[in-house]
């Protein structure tokens, strides 16, 4: 893979991966603060971008 190849996460998969609902994670997808784009009418987020937005928030159970 070379420095120009990003990978995406689509929504389903942050909803497997977090066990969240297709509500909920349309919700984190609209924050201003999570970094997805929006591919026509698809929101995807870098692997990468988000392995840091989830290094940097707390969850509790």
């Amino acid at each position: 893979m070379s420095n120009s190849d990003v990978e995406f996460y689509t929504t389903a998969d942050i909803r497997r991966m977090l066990g969240i609902g297709n509500k909920t994670c349309l919700d984190l997808f609209h924050r201003e603060d999570f970094p997805c784009v929006k591919a026509g009418k698809a929101f995807k987020i870098s692997k990468e971008a988000f392995k840091q937005y989830i290094s940097t928030r707390r969850v509790f159970n």
